[in-house]
């Protein structure tokens, strides 16, 4: 599953296209890949949604106070890191299907590999501007076409061997305990959300000096 990098450990970064915090880690782990020369291993999963803030209500108790307020917290977090990074999030809260997208995902990497990073970018930024269904296959198949791939190829495959292969990879990110994303896997070493960064890079770079805590 991970991708080699030749010496020390590789690195696999699991990511929900629906997810803000995931396209919020796509960004940082694609500058940490270029600064070490890393090979990352891109992988999609599908994982819970925010929700978003409840009404507030003449009953509500202080698990709910505490639920809204932490989804609201979490909101305001999204919007200033995406202005730092020049990103456009319209709704944190969209959901609905993303099959399409990560077979598109798992398709370019299978068969177009140098452009699976452009593809990332490209797909999440649609997404998130609200210019992608990420359900809808043909729409997808016209971002794999932009990207350099086979867009009645992807096609074929997303309708016959797709499937399968995706819920492949959503056990195999399980057996390795991955369930909260963005993920990272370093070796046999699970991490769930960017802030774990410095420490992935100082395990990446060989555990050169003290550890970053």
């Amino acid at each position: 599953m991970s991708a080699s990098t030749g010496e020390g450990p590789a690195l696999t970064v699991a990511l929900d296209i629906r997810h803000p915090l995931a396209y919020l880690a796509l960004g940082p782990a694609l500058e940490l890949g270029r600064e070490l020369e890393l090979a990352i291993d891109w992988l999609p999963l599908a994982s819970e949604l925010l929700r978003r803030p409840s009404t507030p209500g003449p009953d509500d108790d202080r698990g709910v106070l505490h639920r809204r307020h932490r989804a609201r917290m979490i909101a305001r977090e999204i919007a200033v890191y995406a202005d730092a990074q020049g990103l456009t999030v319209k709704e944190p809260y969209r959901n609905g299907p993303a099959d399409a997208a990560h077979l598109a995902w798992l398709w370019m990497r299978a068969h177009a590999r140098d452009a699976l990073e452009p593809f990332l970018v490209e797909i999440f930024r649609r997404y998130w501007t609200l210019e992608l269904d990420a359900g809808d296959a043909i729409a997808v198949s016209k971002v794999v076409c932009a990207c350099g791939g086979d867009a009645a190829d992807f096609l074929a495959w997303s309708a016959s061997d797709g499937p399968a292969a995706l819920d492949r990879v959503a056990r195999e990110l399980a057996d390795a305990g991955i369930f909260t994303l963005p993920a990272y896997l370093v070796a046999d070493q699970v991490f769930c959300g960017r802030q774990h960064l410095p420490m992935i890079r100082w395990l990446l770079e060989g555990r050169t000096g003290p550890p970053p805590i």
